[in-house]
């Protein structure tokens, strides 16, 4: 069984940067990164602590898999912005306490590809774009928006979907009380080969509950998003 500590992003990975890109192309992608940030957290969408979390359980599973660095920048890259459309949903849906009715969820799951039509035109973000697009698709056809099932769907989506979820149902919630570690880690389990990806869901369960927690913490006192604001 490999560790946590194996797999965790160190903070000075700086997944962030391109290969051959420029100092200013990389500085303005950083300056990029702030600025929705803080569109997030002003529209209380997106705190630094829910997107530190996922980055890392994401870029955990990401190195497990054997992603290749282009690729985990691009993971990293879609996570961080995976819901950046909900900046344009209105208060009455994305501030609502409660569940969302069948109209407010419709409006709620257009987020999706508004982020997608408000990062498609950036190369440098276009690969990015395809996770914003396509992280609520599910493996076997059922999502949204456009109903693609299998390997049709992004790989980074299908990790952002696993992870995204398990970092939403382990955290507090007006509506509800978090589930255990557990408790979430049988969950996704249970939606191996319907919501998830069978082969991400095997290696998201082939570490323990503990140890997915010992990323969370990891996560907690790190830097993720740091490194994604900065410069090479």
């Amino acid at each position: 069984m490999q560790s946590v500590e194996q797999f965790a992003p160190a903070p000075s990975l700086g997944l962030s940067t391109t290969p051959g890109m420029s100092s200013t192309s990389d500085a303005i992608l950083g300056s990029t990164f702030r600025a929705l940030d803080a569109a997030l957290q002003a529209r209380d969408i997106c705190t630094h602590a829910h997107c530190q979390r996922v980055i890392y359980y994401s870029l955990t599973l990401g190195q497990m898999m054997g992603l290749s660095e282009h690729e985990l920048v691009t993971l990293e890259r879609g996570v961080f912005l995976h819901d950046i459309g909900k900046i344009h949903m209105p208060d009455y849906v994305l501030l609502k306490p409660g569940l969302l009715s069948d109209t407010e969820r419709s409006v709620m799951q257009q987020h999706s590809t508004i982020g997608f039509e408000m990062l498609r035109h950036n190369p440098l973000l276009v690969d990015a774009a395809d996770i914003v697009l396509t992280h609520h698709e599910r493996y076997n056809g059922s999502g949204y928006p456009m109903g693609l099932s299998g390997d049709d769907i992004p790989l980074g989506a299908r990790i952002c979907a696993v992870t995204d979820t398990f970092d939403a149902i382990t955290s507090v919630r007006p509506y509800r009380n978090p589930m255990s570690f557990d408790d979430a880690c049988a969950y996704i389990k249970s939606e191996r080969g319907r919501h998830y990806d069978p082969r991400i869901v095997d290696m998201f369960t082939a570490l323990p509950p503990s140890q997915w927690q010992e990323v969370q913490q990891v996560a907690s006192a790190g830097t993720a998003l740091n490194n994604l604001f900065q410069a090479a």
